[in-house]
């Protein structure tokens, strides 16, 4: 089991990030929402019953997940040919556009009564860098490794992100339902939860 987790690589091919992320920063603005919770702008790419913008962050309704008609080819054909099948369902998919120097809000990405159970989110950074990712904890702020393949991170564990770059970072983010595996074969683990203490008050991390 891999509950100890707090960020770790994933062996998997990854897709062409050069061509995916030109195609993400060429869809109309119109197509984005922007979430206050994160404090980053946000395109749908996979949602229930294909629904647009804000709306698409909603999973609650019935239905299939569906692709957005826009989802550029080489995103769709990355999850359908390797992430899927790893993950074993499918799940809404996200682009997270966040702009040069600007800092995500730290946040937790689970409700309060989930924390300490198994909330592992899967990401990939298209462009920009992983290490500007980091956790909250009493030992001070913990960077994210700087690596190239996707990655799974404790979504339930207090983190933010500062985009320090002079260009645009884009990450894919496939989240709920997925929320991780019982176990893992082709993962490594970077950062491990027991190494590490939460802050004591998470009520700073949740929304308002």
């Amino acid at each position: 089991m891999n509950d100890n987790l707090l960020f770790a690589s994933v062996n998997l091919p990854i897709l062409d990030s050069t061509k995916a992320t030109k195609e993400i920063l060429a869809l109309d603005s119109s197509l984005s929402f922007w979430d206050d919770y994160r404090h980053t702008q946000m395109i749908p790419l996979m949602t229930k019953l294909g629904m647009h913008g804000k709306q698409g962050a909603n999973n609650y309704k019935q239905g299939d997940f569906l692709w957005l008609d826009y989802t550029p080819n080489v995103i769709k054909e990355w999850f359908e040919e390797v992430v899927f099948p790893w993950t074993k369902l499918k799940a809404r998919v996200m682009a997270l556009i966040t702009q040069p120097y600007v800092k995500n809000y730290e946040h937790i990405d689970c409700e309060r009564y989930e924390v300490n159970t198994r909330q592992h989110k899967f990401r990939i950074v298209l462009q920009g860098e992983t290490d500007t990712l980091y956790f909250k904890t009493k030992q001070g702020d913990i960077s994210a490794p700087k690596i190239k393949k996707a990655f799974i991170m404790d979504g339930g564990w207090p983190h933010g992100m500062y985009n320090n770059s002079k260009d645009i970072k884009v990450t894919l983010a496939l989240g709920a339902p997925w929320k991780g595996k019982e176990y893992y074969n082709d993962i490594d683990v970077l950062l491990n939860r027991d190494n590490y203490k939460m802050p004591d008050d998470l009520e700073p991390y949740w929304m308002k």
